[in-house]
């Protein structure tokens, strides 16, 4: 029945074969096709049944191959037909020892998938050009102020206007807005649909034809809808106009319901578009409602009120030195023109979009990339010492192939064709892990990859698997065909006892010591972002997080449109929160912590700063009087906000903790006054009635600036956040959404949830650099006792005689054991000390990415080397056992 099976596997393989070749050699064929079932049949049998059909399609082919390349063919042809030759001989070898095959392709596979996957988030992040047109023309324009002050992607009205017509080499600039406040939002209502809160950016009218964006349906703003209260027009994200409009091609030239107010739909633009930006461009983001920004050029605001994001398009030639050179020539001629950028010492500066976008990303990505490049070394290494331990099994073959006339060039040859057959194989296995890994880190999105739902395996990446195939079976495959090339014929058929010496097993141990110490630069590197990540964990960021809920709330413009009206809202959503059991608090803020600078509030505190005004800024923030009990803040000294603290009440503020300390280093900061506008302002000072302590704004890491508060009953703002505490059983997250509903049905909620998610969120980046890490020095260290285990276990294979007659001398197991586990850490304790050299050197690299813990941490370069020289030596422990237990009689009849 096997042999019926085996039979039948072997004339599928013939008939895959071209119909005339298997006519005209149908006899040959048919005749090498009978040798082969008589002489193979009993190793077949033992076999899986596609390990049968798989060998009987090498063989087969191998018949094939041969008759191709007859000596009466081109030489082309034959050198083509020796090409066959080698890898049907491969593929039949390979089949032939499926353990040493699996465990080759999943090691290169496992090394080329993690590698490919980084590499596609390096291209899909920092190498893939921004979805616009001609990307590498676009440029954000920057402006510092003061030497070592505020630096930020924003603009004012009157200077982007001069820069339109003050430059030359510029196409064109064009700007958005955050319509007055930051994070512009609005309510959309009317309809079937609830009411539903949008992002709205307001922006120039050739805005989107300077990024080359065109909209699929309706036309772009005109030039005439720029105008001061012109026309009401807006146009529509694909995603919004698909999911609340239902892709209705007919919603072009009617009108929907913003904030009250009818806005004419001229356009939806194309599916996949999205505003990309740097993120300290704070007023402006990817928005759902986009309309024309309407500037009213006979009111100006103030020249250093910055509250544009601006981009430039260079003409086709121009360079960004050339670019910036006349931005340095602008802002000469601003500050010899205006006293105020005069004080402020302007400078302008413009950066590449696609640099601005990702230069927060790009010093990890990179990392990683190095990383996993050393881990393809590892898997190099490592499949080198499983091709060398083979070509060690194979040298009497290899001898008998030599001495009946094959080169040792062709032995060399078919030798490396192994090792790319291996390198295939496992780059088509790599890329599958490659398309899963993807899959999975779309789902992380941390915060400084502001490109990761794009990345995809797109010519690039491919272009990198096959480029990594090629090094790498060249790298691997390089040390066993020179083995196999330089092997002594005549030593090999003599026979003798064999040794565990040599060339081959010095080369063994040198790949060994190399997998080692790159093992352990990974590792310590590993460790070093853990205990950076546990001391981010450990940051107090100003607040109490836990019990904490929050939300967004955005008011209606046609329904709320004064201070008064929202101070009114304030009280009576508060008041109908704190009835909810278990609120013992309730505050707001126009901006949480933990989600980016707030609007700039620049001050000074002596003559230096008062003279160059914006030179020191601080984040502002408004918030009603209960909002720092809320958050779990501690009040230091003075006191919080009352309901008088409002627009007919004299201006107070409160600073926080490194404010009053840098403003006030000798005395108490409560009831001084701090200069919070320029000078000749009616309300250039402010009196600071109280000191809290500093709360994270930015993210845990990173503590930028100091903050200054404002009462929200002075500044009226329609968005803002409710933060609720809790007693800590329960979320009453049922109960707020009620609460609001009850208050106004036309007040849409948003990012109601925990305060906790937006510390884990600020978490994210840390963790997925982490995480990527951990899996690159997990897999090193697992491939590099692999690769230990196997030398080890090689060696005491190769050794067997010489264990059986030191065993029939008298040397007790135990004693035996330890010889062969003290062998293995003359190679291993090297190996270490190498890998902690190349590790001090390597990991100040990695100083930008690290918190609370330095590049040279003693524990991290304790516990790692320790570890790694335990878990080794435990590595060795088990063939150094079965070194223990060899029966003398048994090993000597044997040789």
């Amino acid at each position: 029945m096997s042999e019926s099976r085996l039979s039948r596997a072997y004339r599928l393989a013939l008939a895959m074969l071209p119909r005339p070749f298997r006519e005209r050699h149908r006899a040959e064929i048919e005749r090498h096709f009978e040798t082969l079932l008589a002489d193979t049949t009993a190793p077949y049998l033992a076999g899986k049944r596609f390990l049968i059909l798989i060998r009987a399609v090498a063989d087969v082919m191998w018949t094939a191959t041969m008759l191709r390349v007859q000596s009466s063919q081109p030489e082309h042809t034959r050198m083509k037909g020796s090409l066959y030759r080698d890898v049907a001989y491969a593929a039949r070898g390979l089949t032939r020892s499926p353990a040493f095959a699996i465990a080759a392709v999943m090691t290169l596979a496992l090394g080329l998938g993690a590698a490919t996957t980084i590499f596609s988030v390096v291209n899909g992040v920092l190498m893939r050009p921004l979805p616009y047109s001609s990307p590498g023309r676009l440029v954000n324009i920057w402006v510092d102020f003061g030497v070592g002050g505020q630096s930020l992607p924003a603009v004012s009205t009157a200077d982007f206007l001069d820069y339109k017509t003050q430059a030359t080499l510029f196409q064109d600039f064009a700007a958005a807005s955050g319509g007055g406040t930051i994070g512009a939002t609005g309510i959309l209502t009317g309809g079937s649909e609830a009411p539903e809160k949008v992002d709205v950016s307001p922006v120039t009218a050739n805005f989107f034809p300077l990024l080359g964006v065109k909209p699929i349906l309706g036309r772009q703003f005109t030039k005439d809808e720029e105008a001061f209260r012109g026309p009401r027009v807006v146009m529509l994200s694909h995603e919004l106009w698909q999911r609340r409009y239902g892709s209705d091609s007919t919603l072009v030239g009617r009108t929907i319901e913003l904030d009250g107010l009818s806005q004419q739909v001229v356009g939806v633009l194309p599916p996949g578009f999205h505003l990309l930006l740097p993120a300290e461009a704070f007023l402006v983001k990817d928005s759902q409602i986009w309309k024309p920004l309407q500037i009213n050029l006979a009111q100006l605001q103030p020249r250093n009120y910055t509250g544009l994001t601006v981009f430039g398009r260079l003409k086709p030639g121009v360079t960004y030195a050339q670019a910036q050179a006349e931005m340095d020539r602008i802002a000469t001629w601003l500050r010899a023109t205006f006293p105020v950028h005069a004080a402020g010492q302007i400078r302008i500066r413009a950066v590449p979009l696609q640099d601005d976008i990702v230069k927060g990303a790009r010093p990890a990505l990179q990392l990683l990339l190095v990383a996993a490049v050393l881990v393809l070394a590892i898997v190099c290494a490592n499949v080198a010492n499983l091709l060398l331990t083979r070509a060690s099994v194979r040298e009497r073959e290899l001898a008998v192939r030599i001495a009946m006339g094959a080169s040792r060039f062709q032995i060399a040859r078919q030798l490396l064709t192994e090792g790319f057959v291996l390198a295939v194989l496992g780059t088509v296995l790599g890329l599958a892990f490659t398309y899963a890994s993807i899959a999975y880190l779309s789902h992380l999105q941390p915060a400084n990859l502001p490109r990761l739902s794009n990345v995809t395996v797109d010519w690039r990446v491919l272009g990198f698997a096959v480029a990594s195939c090629v090094v790498t079976a060249l790298v691997f495959g390089l040390a066993p065909a020179l083995h196999g090339a330089r092997s002594s014929t005549g030593a090999v058929l003599r026979g003798g006892m064999r040794v565990a010496g040599g060339r081959g097993a010095r080369v063994r141990h040198g790949l060994i010591v190399g997998e080692i110490a790159l093992s352990l630069v990974l590792l310590v590197s590993a460790g070093l972002l853990v205990r950076s990540f546990i001391s981010l964990q450990d940051v107090r960021p100003g607040f109490e997080p836990n019990g904490l809920l929050t939300f967004r709330v955005s008011l209606p413009s046609a329904n709320y449109r004064g201070p008064d009206a929202a101070k009114q809202l304030y009280e009576s959503l508060r008041t109908r929160l704190l009835a909810i059991p278990g609120v013992t608090a309730v505050g707001s803020v126009s901006q949480l912590p933990l989600t980016g600078s707030g609007p700039l509030s620049p001050y000074a505190f002596n003559e230096a700063t008062a003279r160059n005004w914006e030179s020191v800024t601080a984040d502002g923030r408004f918030i009603t009087p209960d909002y720092f009990s809320a958050m779990g803040t501690k009040l230091v000294a003075g006191r919080t906000f009352t309901t008088d603290d409002d627009a007919n009440h004299p201006h107070v503020i409160i600073i926080d903790e490194s404010i009053a300390k840098e403003a006030f280093p000798n005395g108490d900061a409560v009831g001084r006054q701090l200069q919070v506008g320029p000078t000749g302002d009616s309300e250039a000072f402010a009196t600071v009635v109280g000191v809290v302590q500093h709360m994270r704004i930015h993210d845990l890491g990173d503590d930028v600036r100091g903050q200054i508060y404002n009462s929200l009953y002075r500044a009226f703002s329609r968005n803002f956040s409710v933060v609720v505490r809790t007693d800590g059983r329960a979320y009453p997250i049922t109960a707020v959404r009620k609460a609001v509903a009850e208050l106004d049905p036309n007040l849409p909620v948003s990012g109601l949830g925990p305060m906790g998610e937006l510390v884990n969120d600020a978490l994210a980046p840390a963790r997925f650099s982490l995480l990527l890490m951990e899996g690159l020095g997990s897999l090193a260290l697992f491939l590099a006792l692999i690769g230990v285990y196997g030398v080890i276990s090689f060696s005491v294979a190769q050794r067997t005689r010489e264990f059986g007659v030191r065993m029939a001398l008298g040397q007790a197991p135990g004693e035996l054991r330890r010889a062969v586990v003290a062998q293995a850490l003359k190679v291993i304790l090297p190996s270490i000390g190498l890998g902690v050299v190349a590790a001090a050197l390597s990991t100040r690299f990695l100083d930008g990415l690290l918190y609370g813990v330095h590049p040279l941490d003693p524990a991290t370069f304790t516990i790692v080397p320790l570890g790694l020289i335990v878990v080794a030596t435990l590595a060795c422990d088990a063939p150094a056992r079965r070194a223990s237990r060899v029966d003398p009689l048994v090993a000597l009849r044997e040789e």
